[in-house]
Formats: structure tokens, sequence, C-alpha cells
């Protein structure tokens, strides 16, 4: 990729996609690199190279990819198992969104001016809309699958979860992250360290979302469950 010659003197964010707010800084970044290489052929550029021209990981651009896919921004032409072609809905004359999305765009307009208002009044604040950031949902994963017992409402973990929130990382993220160390320290002395201020660190997050989860054994598996039930105990009992 780096040795073709790029004919195009910039990209430009159509409207629609600088105020989509389903989209985060990367995945917005991937979009347009992506746009900017779909020509006669496609864009067939490797999640290695995107993620070295977008300065992040991998498996960051495997997810932005589903999702963009997903959301009808971009479509998988041909994959042969080696070489996979991309090409871009955003058109090519005006740089406008996808037909899919044109119906309802007046009414989503609306919903993310709201949007962008209410981030702009955080930004003034310094605290997000707390009805936008998901606390219950993060820590009720986490409590799951560590099996303890943080609380919701603990300010320094909310805290944590808003200014990740902020960076603009998704509840997915943060599945993923507790997923990866659980799977990594969960039953070894690193478990300690399956809380909010070791998981949610910014000096770590990123790191730990783009590590891949360890595949548990089916013994491993088994030596968990009973850990639980070993470690669960009625009120009361001794």
């Amino acid at each position: 990729m780096g040795k073709d010659k790029r004919e195009f003197k910039g990209v430009w964010f159509p409207a629609s996609v600088w105020l989509d707010m389903r989209l985060n800084a990367i995945e917005k970044m991937i979009l347009l690199e992506i746009d900017s290489l779909d020509g006669e052929r496609g864009c067939y550029a490797s999640n290695k190279y995107l993620a070295d021209f977008c300065q992040c990981g991998e498996s960051t651009v495997s997810r932005s990819i589903t999702k963009l896919k997903s959301l009808g921004y971009i479509s998988i032409a041909s994959f042969d198992g080696r070489t996979r072609t991309l090409h871009s809905c955003l058109a090519k004359s005006a740089r406008q969104t996808c037909q899919n999305d044109e119906a309802d765009s007046s009414n989503q307009q609306e919903r993310i001016l709201d949007k962008v208002a209410s981030k702009e009044r955080t930004t003034l604040s310094g605290k997000p809309d707390d009805a936008d950031v998901p606390y219950g949902d993060v820590i009720a994963y986490l409590n799951e699958k560590s099996g303890k017992h943080y609380r919701v409402g603990t300010e320094a973990t909310r805290r944590m979860i808003r200014a990740r929130f902020l960076d603009g990382y998704t509840l997915d993220d943060f599945k993923h992250v507790i997923d990866v160390k659980v799977s990594q320290w969960l039953g070894t002395e690193q478990e300690k360290y399956l809380r909010p201020e070791t998981l949610f660190r910014p000096s770590h997050f990123e790191s730990y979302l783009n590590e891949a989860p360890q595949q548990q054994s089916a013994l491993d598996q088994v030596d968990w469950s009973l850990y639980q039930m070993k470690e669960w105990r009625p009120k009361g009992a001794e």
C-alpha cells in the first residue's frame, strides 16, 4: 500500500459522518481512509496497513470494519482468503451518506445535533450526561465475569468509566477489556487487579483493548464453576 501513488489532494468529512455519534474518532478515520483508497479496483488495504496508518491496533480495525459494514458505510466486494476488497458507500462526487441512511436523515440529524449540544455542555461543565454513560452495564459485566461485587455508585469507579466513555470508547470496548483480563488473571496472583482502577486506567485501557482473551480449557471452566459454588454462601451461613 505504501508504494502506491495517492492521487488525491486530501479527504473531506461529510457532515453526516462527522456528526454520526455512533462512530468514534478512530472509526471515522478508518472510514475516510478506506474511502480515499477506494478506486476502480476498490480498497484492498489490509488491517495491518489501516492499523499503522490510523495508529491503533489491528483488533480495533477489525471491529471497526465490522461496525462500518453493519451501519452501511462500507461493503466487502470480494475476499479470496488472503486479499479483501472493500468499497466505500460514500458517494464519490459529493461524499454523501449511503442511500439506505438517507430516508430518515432529517430525524437522525436532529437527534445528532441534540447529542452534539449535550457534548458541548459536557465540555463546558466538565461533567458528561450521566444518562449516556453505561455505568451499570459495565460494573454488572465486570462482577459477572470476575465474581466480584463492585458497586455502581462508587465515585472513583464512575469517574474512570466516564473518562473512558468521553474518550470515545464503547460498552463493547469495556466488555472486551474485561474478557481479556479475566481470561488472563482469574485464579492467579493477578486476580486482585480485576478492579476498575486498574482495568479502566487511561495508561492501561488502550493496551488491554488490543489484546486477545486466552482460551480456557474445559477443565479450567469446570474449576471456575466449582470455585464460584464454593465462594457463594447464603446470608447468615457460617
